[in-house]
């Protein structure tokens, strides 16, 4: 088992730019906060540290994905309606991560509300769908979570309770977490400590 995410040098290329991606170690019960303005890269680098997209130059070290299991990298995306399949009721997504394991004890956590789980994602809120792709994400295979600018879509009690359960798992389950968000100020109360990106 892999215990860190290693980057160095990173270089992703584009037609009329290229990204150069800060150095990183992401160690298992790190909890790491990047700060960047909007355009730097911030989800780019989500992209590849979660397996999507491939260094133009560099060197990444990230945990084998085996055939056939989840991804132990989960990307937590800002916009989580372009990760659902829009034909499945949410109960048939969170089944497909969670296979044989009940969810039901976890919905309350996650502030999920049962009846949510036969509707489709067109009929959930921005809020209400992100909680679920939160949960979605914390299968039981995680060792390492990427929460791309997670809770922009919630307001500041929602977005604190959230949080406080997020950090709560990842702490029981000694996973590696880095948190990517433009607010300073909630990765000082989130994190060990802070990569600011400009």
């Amino acid at each position: 088992m892999t215990e860190s995410i290693y980057l160095q040098n990173g270089v992703i290329k584009f037609d009329s730019r290229e990204i150069i991606l800060p150095d990183l170690v992401l160690s298992r019960g790190d909890i790491i906060g990047i700060c960047g303005e909007s355009g730097c890269g911030k989800s780019t680098l989500a992209s590849v540290l979660a397996g999507y997209q491939k260094l133009d130059a560099g060197e990444l070290n990230v945990p084998l994905h085996p055939k056939g299991q989840a991804n132990p990298v989960q990307w937590i995306e800002q916009h989580p309606e372009k990760t659902f399949d829009p034909h499945w009721t949410i109960a048939r997504s969170l089944k497909e991560a969670y296979r044989k394991q009940d969810i039901i004890p976890f919905l309350l956590d996650y502030q999920i509300h049962s009846v949510w789980l036969e509707r489709y994602p067109r009929q959930l809120s921005g809020g209400e769908l992100q909680r679920i792709n939160i949960l979605r994400a914390m299968v039981p295979s995680t060792q390492f979570s990427i929460c791309d600018e997670i809770t922009a879509q919630l307001d500041s009690i929602t977005q604190q309770q959230l949080w406080q359960t997020v950090i709560q798992e990842v702490k029981a389950r000694n996973i590696g977490l880095l948190i990517i968000s433009h607010q300073e100020a909630l990765l000082r109360k989130l994190c060990d400590r802070i990569i600011v990106w400009s």
